[in-house]
């Protein structure tokens, strides 16, 4: 397993800040749609992708993956399609699942489990797909 240099911490930081404000892009363009306990969720997954950005470059000389380019380049594609499509998500749920699996894998980044990042990257894919 290789440890993120430096400039790989920084693209998967803003990664995650990216797909943080298409998160709270979802949640203001659905306020209206939103029941309290749905807008406090999304608030909430939001906050904990914010906060996993940041730890993931506080944590950077420490954290591994086991084949880092090509998961790099798997979160790199997500959140491509995340911050492009987000605002076509019609079903509010799939917005938190999304919300949830992206927080899932900012969560297996900082625990430095790489069969956990591989599953939590798959998962994302998987519920954006679905």
């Amino acid at each position: 397993m290789a440890k993120l240099t430096s400039k790989q911490a920084n693209e998967l930081a803003g990664y995650f800040l990216g797909m943080a404000q298409a998160i709270g892009d979802f949640r203001y363009e659905n306020w209206s749609l939103l029941s309290a306990d749905d807008n406090q969720q999304l608030g909430n997954l939001q906050w904990s992708i914010l906060n996993y950005g940041e730890d993931i470059l506080a944590f950077s000389s420490i954290l591994v993956m086991e084949d880092v380019k090509n998961s790099i380049e798997k979160i790199k594609g997500i959140t491509s399609r995340i911050k492009e499509n987000m605002h076509t998500v019609k079903v509010i749920q799939k917005g938190i699942d999304v919300a949830a699996a992206i927080v899932t894998l900012g969560a297996a980044i900082i625990s430095k489990n790489a069969r956990s990042i591989t599953d939590s990257v798959d998962g994302l894919v998987k519920v954006w797909e679905s």
